[in-house]
């Protein structure tokens, strides 16, 4: 019994009255958002009827469009300063580079001067090393190509020595194997002939009709392996007299290319000796010419901002000078331009300052609320809140 009211109530009841109560929830969040809507829909009535919506808007449009006014005429200024720097700059550039000087500001002028011939000096020895480097480059040229010149011919003469000594070594390996070469047919002619002189002595006691005929045969044989044994013992002295000439060539010409490998190897180590001061000597010299050119990138960065500086003082001053009559009129354009912008950002202030500030503090208040009031109006009407 317990058992089936806790299911009644679980199952049926408490649903339907959590449902209930959401559903109340949601009409008195959607009723607080139309009254939040309507509330400031009945505010903006009001002040329209009592006409501070009026006044509130044009305090509140006026004060914005001077103020976007003020910022783009800031923005203009700024613009037209940077202007103003450039030429003046350009200015102070153009005078020292004409020599335009005035009484008014000759200490700075002379504070460049005074940097400008530290710089000359230091150019003026920049050149002198950079003579004596030229010279020095010079020199090494020519010790470099008289010695290169020496090698090249000695060079030359070992490779046409190789090709000789190539070519001599290739008719000594030939007449050697051609001396092997008889020797061994020497050796087959002779087992030859004995075999053949063997087979007479066995033929010369045979008892068969054909016997003369191949004693014939024999004998012929034999003259003939005879003869060419005869003929290559003849040639053989004749081939080994050559090799001593031969060999005598190969070993001339191996020293002539060990020789002139041994002059080419002095004649380098010669060189290297003689390059190796002026090598010094040059890189001592460019260790200098960076040095004097680092000073001379210091001195002109120091003499940049001082010229450009110049230039305002040459614009107080205003000497009179065609070379610079250019930039006085764009100058006095850039003044006239920025003196214009200052008297409207003036009037503007004067303005602003004249300008019923309340009412435009409330017109841009009202129009914060008013966008607060909709979106958690519109919110609480979708259910979102």
């Amino acid at each position: 019994m317990a058992s089936s009211l806790s299911s009644i109530l679980f199952n049926g009841f408490l649903p339907d009255l959590l449902a209930q109560e959401n559903q109340s929830a949601n009409w008195v969040t959607v009723v607080i958002g139309i009254l939040l809507i309507l509330a400031l829909i009945g505010l903006l009535i009001w002040l329209y009827t009592t006409g501070k919506l009026a006044q509130w808007f044009k305090a509140g449009t006026q004060s914005g469009k001077w103020k976007i006014q003020d910022m783009q005429l800031s923005n203009e200024a700024k613009k037209t300063e940077r202007i103003k720097t450039g030429i003046i700059e350009e200015l102070g550039q153009k005078a020292w580079q004409s020599g335009v000087s005035d009484p008014s500001y000759a200490q700075a002028w002379a504070d460049i001067e005074v940097v400008e011939t530290q710089i000359n000096r230091i150019k003026d020895h920049s050149r002198t090393l950079q003579d004596q480097l030229n010279q020095a480059s010079s020199q090494q040229e020519d010790v470099s190509r008289n010695f290169n010149d020496q090698i090249e011919q000695l060079d030359d003469q070992r490779k046409e020595t190789e090709a000789k000594l190539k070519h001599a070594q290739s008719q000594l390996r030939q007449l050697e194997s051609d001396l092997d070469s008889l020797s061994t047919q020497k050796s087959d002619l002779q087992r030859s002939i004995k075999a053949t002189r063997t087979d007479l002595i066995n033929a010369e006691g045979l008892d068969d009709p054909d016997r003369p005929e191949i004693l014939e045969r024999l004998n012929a044989r034999l003259n003939e392996l005879v003869q060419q044994l005869l003929k290559i013992s003849n040639h053989e002295p004749e081939l080994a007299g050559q090799i001593p000439a031969n060999q005598s060539e190969v070993l001339t010409l191996n020293a002539r290319v060990t020789e002139l490998g041994d002059q080419i190897r002095r004649l380098e180590s010669q060189k290297a000796q003689e390059l190796e001061p002026i090598q010094l000597q040059i890189e001592a010299l460019e260790k200098q010419l960076r040095a004097k050119n680092e000073e001379i990138k210091e001195l002109e960065k120091k003499t940049e901002p001082m010229i450009k500086s110049l230039g305002y003082l040459v614009d107080t001053a205003r000497p009179d000078s065609e070379a610079l009559r250019e930039e006085y009129t764009q100058l006095d354009d850039v003044y006239q331009k920025l003196a214009d912008t200052t008297q409207e950002r003036t009037e503007i202030v004067t303005n602003l300052e004249s300008l019923d500030k309340e009412a435009s503090r409330n017109f841009y208040l009202l129009i914060l609320l008013g966008i607060i009031a909709l979106v958690v109006g519109i919110l609480l009407i979708s259910g979102v809140l």
